[in-house]
């Protein structure tokens, strides 16, 4: 059994998002054991998405795609 890190960008959940949609961004997200992220934008993303075990939300990856959304061109 291995350690599955992921690193993730910005560039790779926008192009995920664009290819999946959101299940393919959660998907992304929840195959790893850990999120390594170098950008403001997936900071938001990883943290937005650590929190969602720690809270009680109706849809909580609403807010993930908010954030997504802003960040795609028009």
């Amino acid at each position: 059994m291995g350690f599955n890190k992921r690193y993730i960008t910005k560039e790779s959940i926008l192009s995920i998002y664009n290819s999946s949609g959101l299940e393919g961004v959660k998907t992304h997200l929840r195959k790893a054991d850990a999120l390594i992220y170098n950008d403001l934008f997936s900071g938001i993303i990883v943290e937005m998405y650590k929190e969602i075990g720690t809270e009680v939300q109706i849809n909580p990856w609403k807010e993930i795609e908010k954030e997504i959304l802003k960040e795609l061109p028009n």
